[in-house]
């Protein structure tokens, strides 16, 4: 038998970068861009040998003209593969929002990404079935470099 691979370290960390923010309603490929370059950080951390959780903070949305917030996007697991030079991710949750964005109801979220070389590219899909609505975010970062002198 083969030994399970350890995947998961490879995207643990902190990633800082910039979100991309969209709009897409149900059954349309026009995509309505609502934010760009939020800089924000994401978190990865080790659930298991080849899973990882992932970490949004305090996301936001305007929306004609009001911030709605979300609060934290969290997905518990998501599964880690290795491919020849990156590292790919995918995990599936459906969450219910604090605050004012507890009124859509429960959200399915899907994330999506790859890491390579400390570079993390990935996206979040929010289906916000009350509003007939995915909301897309499209994010890229840098792994922070831990704080833990010599070399």
């Amino acid at each position: 038998e083969e030994e399970a691979v350890v995947t998961a370290p490879d995207v643990v960390g902190t990633y800082w970068g910039n979100l991309d923010i969209s709009m897409l309603p149900d059954g349309s490929d026009q995509e309505v861009v609502i934010a760009d370059g939020l800089p924000k950080f994401i978190t990865f951390s080790q659930v298991s040998d080849t899973e990882v959780k992932m970490e949004l903070k305090e996301f936001e949305l305007f929306i004609n003209g009001n911030i709605l917030k979300f609060g934290d996007i969290v997905i518990d697991k998501c599964a880690v593969k290795k491919e020849t030079d990156a590292s790919t991710f995918t995990g599936q949750q459906d969450l219910t929002f604090q605050g004012d964005a507890a009124a859509l109801g429960t959200c399915p979220v899907t994330v999506t990404g790859t890491v390579e070389d400390g570079n993390a590219d990935m996206t979040i899909n929010v289906k916000v079935p009350t509003l007939q609505q995915t909301v897309k975010v499209t994010y890229s970062g840098v792994k922070q470099v831990a704080e833990s002198g010599g070399n």
